[in-house]
């Protein structure tokens, strides 16, 4: 199979203009649409960032057609001190409301089967549009892929086989506190910490399509994405979680590197069934 093609379009969206990336497999295409969110603690990512671009051509050269969404990115919140939040015209729900708009413009522009996935804080935002589309905002994904997710605004406490994991890795307390930051920033207020239409590890899971789960080994952004699979359990809805041995987080922005390769396969393996 030969290069994919991709085109960038802007979507129109309650907020204005979406910028949207549509990539096509060449030849025939050979299973559904994924509607792909980056990662990057809302405060960096792009279309070109690897962790958009490469994942999406080589989930397109696998044979799948994917649409790449951009978002409204924050201000970068300070990591020591007082938490005092720049303006931004990009907090909730204004991403997450693009997120959906780019769904409902594939749905609109291309039909059949689509998925949605996203990776850290694009899994967040994906989630909630997918709670969303569960309550009756559009037609809902076929299946949902989540890599490295983040879907809390307070970090749940990791389990002691991932405290092992993390010995002479990463002090949990700073982690904690740069997830905190980086909700309230993405929130605007601490008081949304426990929101469950931003966080959406805290909703209702119930009725979600089946969820597919690609954690890193070493990261304790994991402890979201176990918290996550157990309400996923809750709720009876149908879900698998793997953990790639040895990674830590954000291994799709490292194309270069043996992961990446193994997470756009998960991608490509899910999407066919």
């Amino acid at each position: 199979m030969g290069q994919p093609t991709w085109i960038e379009r802007g979507v129109p969206g309650r907020h204005g203009e979406v910028r949207v990336r549509e990539y096509t497999p060449d030849g025939e295409p050979s299973g559904p649409r994924l509607v792909w969110v980056h990662g990057g603690g809302w405060v960096v990512g792009t279309l070109d960032e690897p962790e958009a671009h490469a994942v999406s051509m080589a989930v397109a050269k696998a044979g799948f057609p994917v649409t790449s969404v951009e978002y409204g990115l924050l201000p970068m919140f300070p990591l020591v001190g007082p938490l005092r939040l720049r303006p931004s015209p990009f907090r909730y729900p204004v991403s997450q409301d693009q997120v959906m708009d780019a769904w409902l413009d594939a749905q609109r522009s291309h039909g059949g089967a689509m998925w949605l996935g996203g990776a850290s804080a694009g899994a967040c935002l994906a989630a909630a549009v997918a709670l969303r589309l569960r309550d009756g905002e559009g037609s809902r994904p076929a299946g949902l892929a989540f890599l490295y997710g983040l879907f809390h605004g307070v970090l749940p406490e990791p389990s002691a086989s991932l405290r092992r994991r993390m010995f002479g890795v990463s002090d949990l307390r700073v982690v904690q506190e740069m997830v905190r930051r980086a909700a309230v920033n993405h929130a605007g207020h601490a008081d949304d910490l426990h929101n469950h239409a931003i966080f959406p590890g805290l909703g209702d899971l119930t009725g979600l399509p089946p969820v597919h789960l690609l954690n890193a080994d070493r990261d304790l952004l994991r402890a979201s994405a176990e918290n996550f699979a157990h309400r996923l359990t809750q709720a009876d809805v149908p879900h698998e979680g793997w953990y790639l041995h040895g990674t830590t987080h954000g291994f799709l922005a490292r194309p270069e590197k043996p992961p990446f390769g193994v997470g756009v396969r998960a991608i490509a393996g899910w999407l066919a069934g």
